[in-house]
């Protein structure tokens, strides 16, 4: 009786619908439209049915049906849609999908270093490291007029010292020798791998040393080394400039990755606009 009565009560009975509340609007869109039309849409050329789709065959454990479909829009979906697919993929922050569309794109038209860069970031998110040096150094083969190390290049970077790729981390820091922040990961990376005087070497002789950046940098690899009289000389009597801006408090970083972009992530928070 009372297996009976809690059947009875229960939201999810034999013949009831799930409650939609605990489905995203992206599916219930989905299951309105049914996977027949979505499939149909594509086929028409509307990749706006791609995410809906996937999100149909995710829920419905069909994963290597959803792969499939995306690696067949791949190769044959024209320039323009392969371009909405990556901006889709990555609206779902799916880098997987993101790195197969930008992969499709940068291997079947011609590409420039930025395209080539952002492919190397949506590989190395989705952990396909090998795959993102290979884009990464075409890129820098190429040369690029305007680069920025912020973004495409600082993704890849931060995803290759997740994976503990220190070899090829400390390879593309090396390509950025003007970049303040590439070179205070640098330093901070060789630290982490046990050459602190190298480290130490490469801030105290970089053609902006005196700048707050590299200081606080050099302050920290001296504290980490527990050179603190070296680190208390270092330090501004003022304090630090984004301590005066909007004081954040440091917290520890307990692994090699969050040591490495210790210095970077502080700054960044204290003086975004």
């Amino acid at each position: 009786m009372l297996d009976r009565l809690r059947k009875l009560l229960s939201p999810h009975t034999s013949g009831s619908q799930p409650d939609r509340r605990d489905r995203s609007p992206l599916l219930i869109e989905a299951e309105e439209q049914g996977e027949s039309t979505l499939r149909e849409r594509l086929e028409r050329g509307d990749t706006e049915a791609w995410p809906l789709l996937a999100a149909l065959l995710h829920d419905q454990g069909q994963e290597t049906e959803a792969i499939a479909v995306r690696e067949s829009l791949a190769t044959s979906a024209p320039r323009d849609q392969l371009s909405r697919l990556v901006d889709l993929a990555m609206q779902r922050f799916d880098p997987a999908a993101g790195a197969c569309f930008q992969s499709a794109l940068v291997s079947r038209f011609p590409a420039d270093a930025r395209a080539l860069e952002r492919a190397a970031a949506l590989l190395a998110e989705s952990g396909a490291y090998d795959e993102a040096m290979t884009r990464f150094r075409e890129a820098l083969a190429m040369g690029n007029p305007w680069p920025y190390f912020l973004k495409y290049p600082m993704y890849t970077i931060r995803a290759l010292t997740a994976g503990e790729r220190w070899d090829d981390a400390e390879e593309l820091l090396r390509a950025y020798p003007d970049e303040l922040y590439a070179t205070s990961a640098l330093a901070l990376l060789l630290q982490a791998r046990d050459r602190t005087a190298e480290a130490e070497t490469l801030l105290r002789d970089h053609p902006q040393a005196t700048h707050p950046v590299l200081r606080l940098t050099l302050c920290t690899l001296l504290e980490r080394a527990a050179r603190d009289d070296e680190a208390a000389a270092v330090r501004p009597p003022e304090g630090w400039p984004h301590e005066r801006f909007a004081p954040l408090p440091r917290p520890p970083r307990t692994t090699p990755d969050a040591a490495i972009w210790d210095v970077v992530d502080v700054w960044g928070q204290a003086t975004a606009v």
